[in-house]
């Protein structure tokens, strides 16, 4: 059984994905802000699975650079989070796919953080123009970070 969080990115997404062709940006909409808002719920639900640090974390915030439809049913999302505990700033890459026939996510791919020397690099949340300029900094750079969490999620597989 699907989460509320879950319910709200497939509810949110299926009919903006509906109406793209594969490679098309999602447009920023009330529907993409309602799944990136599910995001910073169902994201931390499955980190905590895996990472007992997650437990007292959780997300405040995905702020994307890249959104866009790259498959049937399936978006990516790469850009910045913000983390609740400090209010710091983190790269992310979010792939995901919607399940055809219930409000379900079938598998998602979660790429967050990148390597430090302290572990997990954070970048303070300063302003909407210093934020700007660090998602624009990231443009074209997912395959390039060294990530420091990475979760796959794939409901067929259980």
């Amino acid at each position: 059984m699907a989460s509320k969080a879950e319910t709200s990115i497939v509810t949110s997404l299926r009919p903006v994905l509906a109406g793209l062709p594969n490679g098309a940006n999602i447009p920023d909409s009330p529907q993409l802000r309602d799944a990136l808002h599910g995001l910073e719920l169902f994201l931390p639900e499955l980190l905590r699975y895996l990472h007992p640090e997650w437990k007292s974390e959780s997300l405040d915030g995905v702020l994307p650079l890249v959104a866009r439809k790259i498959g049937d049913s399936s978006a990516e999302i790469f850009g910045l989070c913000l983390l609740i505990s400090d209010q710091t700033t983190a790269p992310i890459h979010v792939r995901l796919q919607l399940c055809p026939s219930s409000d379900d996510v079938s598998w998602v791919e979660c790429k967050l953080g990148e390597f430090g020397e302290q572990g997990m690099m954070r970048s303070k949340y300063q302003s909407v123009s210093a934020t700007t300029e660090r998602l624009h900094a990231l443009s074209g750079k997912a395959n390039m970070i060294n990530w420091f969490y990475q979760i796959t999620y794939d409901r067929r597989r259980g």
